[in-house]
C-alpha cells in the first residue's frame, strides 16, 4: 500500500513539472544528445545536438496569453529528418516546423498551453526552436 502511494506520488509529481513547462518527457534513442536547459537567456528557445537519434522528446511551453509569438525552427542536420509539432490544449496541431517551413506565427488563446514535440528520424546534427513576441 506504501509503495503505491509512494508511484501515485512521484507520477503526480511528475505530470505537474511536465504540465508546468518543467518537466521533458523523453522517448528517444541516441548515441548522443545534449540539450540545453531553457533559463535564462536560452529561456525562449529549445535547443539540442545529437547523433544517431529516433524518437520523440515532449515539453509544455507556457507563454502569456493573448499574444501572438513568432516561431522559429533552425537547424543544421547532415542525415535523417527532424521536426516539430506544436499543438494547442486540445492537442489540435496548429503548425508543424521543419527545414522547408521553418517559422510560424501563432496566437496564444487565455488559459492555453502549447504542446511542442520534436520527432527525430534517425537524426545527425542540431537544431533550435527560438519564439518571440509578434511585433
Amino acid at each position: 500500500m506504501l509503495l503505491l502511494a509512494g508511484l501515485i506520488a512521484v507520477f503526480g509529481l511528475v505530470y505537474l513539472l511536465y504540465i508546468n513547462g518543467v518537466g521533458v518527457i523523453n522517448s528517444k534513442s541516441a548515441l548522443v544528445y545534449q540539450g540545453y536547459p531553457r533559463i535564462g537567456k536560452n529561456k525562449n528557445r529549445i535547443k539540442a545536438s545529437f547523433t544517431s537519434c529516433r524518437g520523440t522528446v515532449k515539453r509544455v511551453i507556457r507563454l502569456q496569453p493573448g499574444k501572438s509569438y513568432h516561431f522559429v525552427f533552425s537547424s543544421v542536420i547532415t542525415k535523417g529528418t527532424v521536426c516539430v509539432e506544436i499543438r494547442d490544449k486540445k492537442k489540435d496541431n496548429l503548425v508543424v516546423l521543419d527545414q522547408e517551413h521553418p517559422s510560424a506565427i501563432l496566437s496564444v488563446e487565455p488559459g492555453d498551453r502549447l504542446y511542442v514535440t520534436t520527432r527525430f528520424t534517425g537524426a545527425d546534427g542540431k537544431y533550435e526552436l527560438a519564439w518571440d513576441l509578434q511585433k
